[in-house]
């Protein structure tokens, strides 16, 4: 079977179970799929964040931590806890550190093991969990679905700029096929859907509507380059495999994370 075929299929059967879970299970459906993304994305991340030369408790302790403090912050009723998690998180963190040294190579690889689980928990917890906090409000699952079109329309645009009128690059170092022209394109095809979107939720400006379709799309292509360089500092090709074609979970939705914030403060102020 061809990479192509592989891509195909994998994206068929994502799509297959993407919409039925989205259309009949709504909220919780999507509370479910941001669980498995999560779940799935902190092994990923821990596998490129934390490489062989650390203690092999590190990879399951950053696991752990960040399914458990999404559990606990996308609850409804525990919301306001979310500053007091991550803090504690942190803390804890720094002191398994502090407590576990001689297992350690050197006192940098603490430092490292510290601040690397604070990016990943921001990254793989909080980024996800906002996704969580807009299904939470009025017209959640119709703004979780602009979040979707408005990153992915960008993707296309950005593919079709590029592909015929791409010259200049953006930053090689990080991808070297992308370049100045695909990323305006995909800016306006983000825009495009932003502004469609307000016919289904037309309690938002319109002018709402197309600022979620600018930072969404830019905050979208943003967190393509930082999934890149993640990638790139660590030696690896995709963050994982169990999309044949496409990679990991972190390879398709690293726009989609980005972007994320953007539309749960338009959805929860306007």
């Amino acid at each position: 079977m061809t990479n192509l075929s592989f891509r195909v299929l994998s994206a068929v059967i994502a799509l297959a179970i993407f919409i039925p879970t989205v259309y009949f299970g709504r909220e919780h459906g999507i509370y479910v799929l941001a669980l498995f993304v999560v779940a799935r994305g902190a092994f990923e991340m821990a596998r490129m964040l934390f490489a062989d030369r650390y203690p092999k408790f590190v990879k399951r302790l950053f696991v752990a931590m960040v399914t458990s403090v999404f559990l606990i912050i996308t609850q409804d009723q525990l919301k306001s806890a979310a500053n007091f998690a991550f803090t504690f998180s942190f803390v804890l963190i720094a002191s398994f550190g502090i407590f576990l040294h001689k297992q350690f190579k050197d006192l940098e690889q603490i430092l490292t093991f510290a601040t690397r689980n604070s990016l990943g928990m921001i990254y793989i917890c909080y980024l996800p969990a906002t996704v969580v906090w807009t299904t939470q409000t009025e017209y959640g699952v119709t703004w979780f679905i602009c979040l979707l079109s408005v990153v992915f329309a960008g993707d296309i645009g950005a593919y079709l700029f590029g592909m015929t009128m791409g010259r200049n690059k953006i930053a090689p170092d990080l991808s070297p096929k992308k370049s100045v022209e695909g990323s305006i394109g995909g800016l306006l095809f983000s825009i495009f859907v932003g502004v469609a979107f307000h016919w289904l939720i037309p309690t938002t400006p319109v002018y709402v509507m197309a600022l979620c379709g600018l930072f969404g799309g830019f905050f979208g292509q943003v967190g393509d380059f930082f999934e890149s360089l993640i990638k790139r500092v660590s030696g690896v090709k995709d963050s994982g495999s169990i999309m044949p074609g496409h990679g990991g979970v972190l390879d398709r939705l690293d726009g989609v994370l980005f972007a994320a914030p953007v539309f749960y403060f338009a959805a929860t102020y306007f």
